[in-house]
């Protein structure tokens, strides 16, 4: 018998003493497209649901100097219509056009997409290259900075503590590189990638700097850091493509499920890596 029980706090800091009293127990949602899924599945059967969306201090996207700062409860949909973002962050701005539908860009939240860890999330990637950095908040901890690259730790897992809760993130600006996200599912809409990629690229004659990155294709959404390593100095061709996908192929730790197989995925991760390289350049 699942024993589920639900409150709305009316302000962050009643959020936090909730989170706080329930720690373990307490499931944070916003708009609910990861949590009620499992509860209806009964992976989640004893939990207290924290429902935060009325939380509008933690909502929104703004600038201050070359610096973007995002709410958690800041909807997909609304980073997808941003000017802010399409200028500023536009290889996430690419995520968010191809993530869910029209339906769950409307519920998802950035926040929730990041806390619940799936290897496959389509904001994830995109975030490592903006090198983003987490704030998290909690009674007994306070205030926090968590940079992405160390926030996951395997598949639904996280450094969060039980009582920490995700309030916003930031990154610099990249509107000096060129960018590119691909993913590939076995459907054409609500799909969950079998595999991504995302890439960051700065200069055309010359890469000046190179930021990749894949997802659902190890345990946790990584930056391929050699291949990143590799392409710096290099001239765009079809062989320096070549050449960085079989670096980032020694990086990646994929596995075998029903969506696909270990090779598979390789395979995927060589043609999209290669895909992203000509879209970010064209």
């Amino acid at each position: 018998m699942n024993a589920i029980s639900y409150y709305r706090p009316r302000n962050l800091v009643e959020a936090l003493k909730v989170i706080h009293d329930y720690a373990g127990r307490a499931k944070v949602i916003a708009g609910g497209t990861n949590v009620l899924p499992d509860i209806q599945a009964g992976k989640v059967k004893d939990c207290v649901l924290v429902d935060v969306t009325g939380l509008d201090e933690l909502s929104g996207i703004r600038m201050e100097g070359d610096m973007v700062f995002l709410g958690s409860l800041t909807l997909i949909s609304d980073l997808a219509a941003s000017r802010t973002i399409r200028e500023q962050a536009n290889v996430l701005w690419q995520a968010c056009q191809v993530f869910g539908d029209p339906l769950v860009r409307n519920r998802a939240t950035i926040g929730g997409n990041l806390a619940y860890a799936s290897p496959a999330a389509d904001t994830a990637v995109p975030l490592l290259l903006l090198e983003t950095t987490l704030i998290a908040e909690s009674l007994a901890k306070g205030r926090r900075e968590i940079p992405l690259t160390q926030f996951f730790r395997g598949p639904g897992e996280t450094v969060l503590a039980p009582e920490e809760l995700v309030t916003s993130l930031f990154f610099h600006s990249t509107s000096s590189y060129q960018g590119a996200y691909i993913k590939f599912g076995l459907r054409q809409a609500m799909v969950i990638s079998v595999a991504n990629c995302g890439v960051l690229l700065k200069g055309t004659d010359t890469f000046q700097a190179a930021r990749v990155g894949f997802g659902a294709l190890a345990p946790v959404p990584l930056r391929a850091t050699q291949t990143e390593a590799f392409l710096c100095g290099q001239v765009p061709d079809e062989s320096v493509f070549a050449k960085a996908a079989a670096i980032a192929q020694s990086e990646l730790h994929p596995i075998s499920d029903l969506r696909g197989s270990r090779e598979y995925r390789v395979m995927l991760a060589d043609a999209l890596f290669k895909q992203a390289m000509r879209k970010a350049l064209a």
